[in-house]
């Protein structure tokens, strides 16, 4: 019996000097994030344009602006993370302030188009035209997504004219406005 209750009990310490099979277990973490829509530039979209002279010699507009100082464009790099943005231009006249009713024959504001270009993603451009002799801004969609790189927004001023292309521009300093906005798509 002795020898029996020495075997069994040899038994038993051999089950425990076996090591226990490994377990293990897995799962999954879940992850998950927003990007708004949303346009965004470095720079911002001011700038400025000088026309210079406003007018020829015989005292009219100068249609072409051709004594302007720095080109007649301005280019931005603008960054959207939406496909389809709108891009918004509004023209504002260029107005000599200090005359507030200008003599019969004369006018105190210049008229002009402003041209905003945006360049898309898979290639080619949409523009927005709009003249600062109408009220409110012009708004064109893309497209596309927004050229992903350098100065993919460009604004153009062209056109100078007057109500009547006759009236000879008042002396003095003119000023305006052209307003940008690009806004991503809903």
């Amino acid at each position: 019996m002795k020898k029996l209750l020495f075997a069994a009990l040899v038994a038993g310490s051999a089950l425990w000097a076996i090591p226990a099979s490994a377990q293990s277990t897995s799962g999954t973490v879940n992850l998950s994030g927003t990007v708004a829509a949303k346009c965004t530039s470095a720079g911002g979209l001011s700038d400025s344009i000088n026309l210079g002279e406003l007018a020829i010699a015989n005292g009219t507009v100068d249609s072409s602006f051709s004594s302007n100082v720095g080109g007649l464009t301005r280019s931005f790099t603008v960054t959207c993370t939406s496909a389809n943005p709108q891009i918004s231009v509004d023209a504002a006249p260029l107005v000599n302030a200090a005359v507030l009713v200008p003599t019969s024959g004369y006018t105190n504001t210049v008229h002009y188009t402003a041209t905003m270009t945006a360049s898309k993603a898979a290639g080619g451009n949409t523009s927005a035209i709009d003249t600062s002799n109408v009220a409110g801004p012009t708004a064109s969609s893309v497209g596309d997504h927004l050229a992903n790189g350098a100065n993919n927004i460009v604004v153009t001023v062209s056109n100078g004219n007057t109500t009547s292309a006759t009236d000879l521009l008042e002396a003095g300093s003119y000023a305006g406005t052209i307003s940008l906005t690009v806004s991503p798509s809903a």
